[in-house]
């Protein structure tokens, strides 16, 4: 193949593609989900401080947050798959270990 072929069939493939709002999409969607730790991490250090309990349900939706995107992560990126591996099981325990805290808990 020529180079100009080349080129021609690249511009081809990314003709309907902009990277740069990708970029943000994915940027805006990391700092979402920081957003969130951090919040949760204030929530729950609120309850268990002012003895108001735990709200577990809450915290189930946060952690399964995460474990879809560092299992999404995981799956589509080459860079970095075992650490996304790594964090996406470990959110997905934690995500599990919430859910049974929350039904063994509100009886």
């Amino acid at each position: 193949m020529k180079k100009e072929e080349i080129l021609k069939k690249a511009k081809e493939e990314n003709r309907n593609k902009d990277y740069a709002s990708i970029a943000v999409s994915n940027k805006g969607a990391y700092l979402a989900g920081l957003v969130m730790i951090i919040l949760a991490a204030l929530y729950f250090s609120y309850e268990i401080f002012t003895g108001k309990g735990t709200n577990y349900a809450l915290y189930s939706l946060l952690a399964i947050y995460n474990t879809v995107l560092y299992g999404y992560q995981a799956i589509k990126s080459k860079e970095r798959r075992t650490l996304h591996i790594i964090t996406a099981v470990i959110w997905g325990l934690l995500t599990v270990g919430l859910i049974i805290s929350y039904f063994l808990g509100n009886k």
